[in-house]
Parts: C-alpha cells; sequence; structure tokens
C-alpha cells in the first residue's frame, strides 16, 4: 500500500513537470508571431503545474514518513 502511494506521488511529480515543461515551451513561442499564444492561459497552466507537483511532493514525504515509522516500530 505504501508503494502504490509513493508511485502514485512520483507519478503526480512527473506529470507536474512535464506540464510545466509543456507551459514554458507555449510561454517561450509568445514571441514567435505565427504562433499565436494565450500567455494568460500558459501561465495558469504553469501555475498549476506548480502546485500540482508540491501537492504530490507532500504525498511523497507522507509516504516516506510512514514507511520510517513502521521501520521504527518493528526494529
Amino acid at each position: 500500500m505504501i508503494g502504490s502511494v509513493l508511485s502514485t506521488g512520483v507519478a503526480g511529480i512527473q506529470t507536474g513537470l512535464t506540464n510545466a515543461e509543456q507551459a514554458g515551451q507555449k510561454i517561450a513561442e509568445a514571441n514567435i508571431p505565427e504562433k499565436p499564444v494565450n500567455v494568460e492561459e500558459a501561465l495558469s497552466d504553469l501555475t498549476s503545474a506548480q502546485n500540482q507537483v508540491q501537492a504530490s511532493a507532500k504525498v511523497v514525504e507522507a509516504g516516506s514518513q510512514t514507511i520510517g515509522s513502521i521501520v521504527d516500530i518493528k526494529v
């Protein structure tokens, strides 16, 4: 169960980083006249990606602390 929590947290971090990269690419393309970009939407996507990474990191941290507690109890 703890392993699945950690896997879910890591997957969330990876997804958030991918989304941040995509949003950053859109922002970088804002100066290309042939590619109209909604910068406000890209910035919103970047903020959402940041929140996803932070929340997922907390999931990983909580799972890690739980594993630490289990190890301490069994030792």
